[in-house]
């Protein structure tokens, strides 16, 4: 994320003047973050008590800085979206007949975010303190495919349709924790209900026969038919989709069967309805990484005159963007990081003034993200394929100096 133009640099050895000073480094006592924040304050305080308090045309100049910061953060932010979803360009869904996104992922966007995404973001300026845990968690992604016409396969089985599901390598790349099939059962006109015997079967292709798909039974379940309209069945297929990530080749689709009374009532049809009956998996896919630290980050709006390093507001809009293949959210706040950094002032590491001391022609302390998170996204990739995922590394949550 781009925060302003720092220059780094390696910092010369300074013999004993460093031995010396981070000797004082040692004997130092630690703040509290109540001390952290009074020092912080004392320091504007006394900027404005030796006359260096801004002027309006300097407040001026720090405002078109910000803009310029903000503008440049932009053209970055669009390029990581991009290079996190595994993208080179952006898809082009224009035109294109999507296919339907059932409501339930949708309303995933806004629980796992918890409205920080809404049209109105919640930001409170002034210092804020964070909890940073050392240690691992799950990275978690979802990904919703729906059933295509195998293409390389001319012929069903036995009546049957072959159900294909296209993943891509973005995703494929991945461990799956779960995999459920979901397959739309047709509803009963009259009572009473029978039962319906719904089977999935793996289709492969035998070495000796590679033109005629051959069967094997993957998972089976008793269902009683739904009264009236129909009703959505889940079959767990984790094991399958996990040897389909490992081995892409091995992916020649499903055959589902499902009938009562001699009649099919399981929808395979993929064009039936507009599609909206179609058979589609969803993935949960994981990877592990780490959290950072605990700091303290000090937070303002753009009609504040904050000398200090600060974190500031910075909306991106996807529709702007005309990213029309992002479903959800189409904006949120990524937030940047603007300011100076004096003595002493957020910084992240206890020898970071004091090498400057000693190395007076070393690189000064830059304002720049200490903690970012991620954002939970819902796009269509190039497959049109709907996935709802995690992009670590899009939103600041904290700033500092280094």
């Amino acid at each position: 994320m781009v925060s302003g133009r720092c220059v780094w640099g390696s910092l010369p050895d300074s013999g004993r003047t460093i031995k010396l000073l981070l000797i004082l480094i040692m004997i130092t006592p630690t703040f509290s973050d109540k001390e952290i924040r009074n020092r912080s304050n004392s320091i504007v305080k006394r900027r404005f008590a030796d006359n260096l308090e801004p002027t309006q045309a300097s407040a001026c100049g720090s405002c078109k800085m910000r803009e310029e910061i903000k503008s440049r953060n932009l053209e970055v932010i669009k390029g990581e979206v991009l290079r996190r979803m595994g993208f080179q360009t952006a898809p082009n869904v224009t035109g294109r007949v999507l296919p339907p996104v059932p409501p339930h992922f949708l309303a995933k966007v806004d629980q796992e975010m918890g409205g920080m995404q809404s049209d109105e973001p919640r930001f409170k300026t002034g210092y804020s303190i964070t909890e940073e845990e050392d240690d691992y968690h799950v990275k978690t992604q979802e990904v919703l495919t729906f059933a295509q016409p195998y293409p390389r396969l001319r012929h069903s089985w036995r009546g049957h349709d072959i159900l294909h599901f296209m993943f891509s390598d973005s995703i494929t790349k991945y461990h799956v924790s779960n995999a459920t099939l979901f397959v739309y059962v047709k509803g009963a006109e009259r009572r009473p209900l029978p039962d319906v015997l719904i089977e999935v079967f793996k289709v492969y292709k035998a070495p000796d026969h590679p033109d005629t798909p051959g069967l094997y039974r993957m998972v089976s379940k008793k269902v009683t038919q739904p009264f009236g309209r129909g009703d959505w069945v889940k079959l767990d297929l984790t094991i399958t989709v996990s040897e389909w990530f490992k081995n892409p080749r091995e992916n020649y689709g499903f055959v589902v069967n499902g009938t009562a009374n001699g009649k099919k009532v399981v929808v395979t049809d993929t064009s039936l309805d507009d599609g909206s009956k179609a058979p589609f998996v969803e993935v949960s896919t994981m990877e592990a990484r780490r959290r950072t630290r605990r700091n303290v980050g000090l937070n303002c709006d753009d009609k504040m005159n904050e000398p200090l390093c600060c974190r500031y507001p910075l909306i991106v809009d996807f529709e702007e963007f005309g990213w029309d293949f992002i479903i959800a959210p189409k904006r949120y706040d990524a937030h940047y990081c603007s300011g100076e950094c004096p003595y002493v002032t957020l910084q992240r590491y206890a020898h970071t003034h004091i090498t400057k001391i000693a190395s007076p022609n070393s690189a000064h302390p830059c304002c720049a993200p200490r903690k970012m998170s991620s954002i939970t996204m819902l796009y269509f990739d190039q497959q049109l394929n709907v996935v709802f995922g995690s992009l670590p590394g899009m939103v600041v949550d904290r700033c500092g100096c280094s």
